[in-house]
C-alpha cells in the first residue's frame, strides 16, 4: 500500500478542525438504524475504522456503546485518545493496518467513513480488508462502508465538494483534495490525489502538500469482491448517511454505502 497521504494525517487537530462539518450524531444514528433494521436488535458494540479522530468512535461511547477505533496514522491514534479522554469516552485505540488487525473481542457493528476504502489499492487488499473486518465481527454482526458514489468513477458528475475552508476559534484550516492535473489510471482505477491542508494560528501558518494514489470503486466490483471475500453477504445499499436516502442516480444520492453481514 502507499504512503496514504501520511504527511497530511499527520496534522490530526487541523485535519479535525477541517473535518468538523460533519454531522456524527445524525452519521451515527443512521448507522445504527441501519443495523436494527436488518437484525431487529440494537448493537452494543462499534467498531470505526479509519477513524482519524475517532470522533464517531467517541459518540458512539457516549451513547453506551463498547468502542474500538483503528487507524494508520499513530499522530491520529494520539490525538483521538486524548480527544476521548477530554470527552469523558471510554474507546480503545488501535493503530494498525486496515488490512490485518486483531481487536480484543468481537463486536456487533462495524463502518468505515469518508471513502477511506479508496486507500485498499488492489483486489487483494479489498479482500484482506473484508476478511480481517468479519474475524472482528459477532455471527450476524455489520459493517457499513462509506464510499464515494459511483458516478465519480466515470466523470458524469460530482458529488461532494473538494475545497472548503473551517474555523475554529482563532484556527482557520482550508482543505483542497485533488488538483486538475493528477493523473487517473483507467486500468487501476487509480487517481494520485493531491492534497492540500493549509493551517492559520496566532502562533503558526503553514501548508502539507501530499500526494497518494487512492481508488475508486463501481457497484459491481464491490458486489463482487464482497462474494470472493466470502466472509460477508451483501444485504443493502444506502445512498447517504442522512437517514431515509436511496442508492440512485439522484442527486440526493451521494455516496454508495454497501451494508454487509457478516456470514
Amino acid at each position: 500500500m502507499n504512503n496514504r497521504h501520511i504527511d497530511f494525517y499527520s496534522k490530526a487537530k487541523y485535519y479535525d478542525i477541517a473535518f468538523r462539518f460533519k454531522n456524527v450524531p445524525e452519521e451515527n444514528q443512521t448507522v445504527l438504524d441501519t443495523f436494527h433494521r436488518h437484525n431487529k436488535l440494537d448493537a452494543k458494540s462499534f467498531f470505526d475504522i479509519g477513524a482519524g479522530p475517532a470522533s464517531n468512535a467517541i459518540e458512539m461511547a457516549n451513547r453506551g456503546l463498547k468502542s474500538y477505533a483503528l487507524d494508520y496514522s499513530s499522530e491520529m491514534v494520539a490525538y483521538g485518545i486524548d480527544k476521548a479522554k477530554k470527552a469523558g469516552a471510554s474507546v480503545t485505540y488501535l493503530q494498525g493496518d486496515m488490512r490485518n488487525f486483531e481487536l480484543p473481542e468481537p463486536v456487533d457493528l462495524a463502518a468505515i467513513f469518508m471513502d477511506s476504502t479508496s486507500y485498499l489499492l488492489t483486489n487483494e487488499d479489498v479482500i484482506n480488508h473484508l476478511q480481517a473486518v468479519a474475524r472482528s465481527l459477532k455471527k450476524d454482526g455489520m459493517y457499513l462502508l462509506e464510499m464515494s458514489h459511483p458516478r465519480d468513477v466515470f466523470s458524469v458528475g460530482k458529488s461532494a465538494s473538494t475545497e472548503w475552508t473551517e474555523k475554529q476559534d482563532d484556527i482557520e484550516v482550508s482543505v483542497k483534495w485533488g488538483e486538475d492535473g493528477d493523473v487517473f489510471d483507467p486500468i487501476r482505477q487509480t487517481t494520485m490525489v493531491t492534497a492540500k491542508l493549509k493551517f492559520k494560528t496566532p502562533d503558526e501558518e503553514g501548508e502539507i502538500i501530499d500526494q497518494s494514489e487512492q481508488r475508486c470503486f463501481t457497484y459491481n466490483e464491490i458486489d463482487a469482491l464482497v462474494k470472493a471475500s466470502n466472509c460477508f453477504e451483501l444485504v443493502d445499499v444506502i445512498g447517504s448517511l442522512k437517514p431515509g436516502i436511496k442508492f440512485s442516480n439522484e442527486k440526493t444520492c451521494w455516496r454508495m454505502i454497501p451494508v454487509l453481514r457478516k456470514k
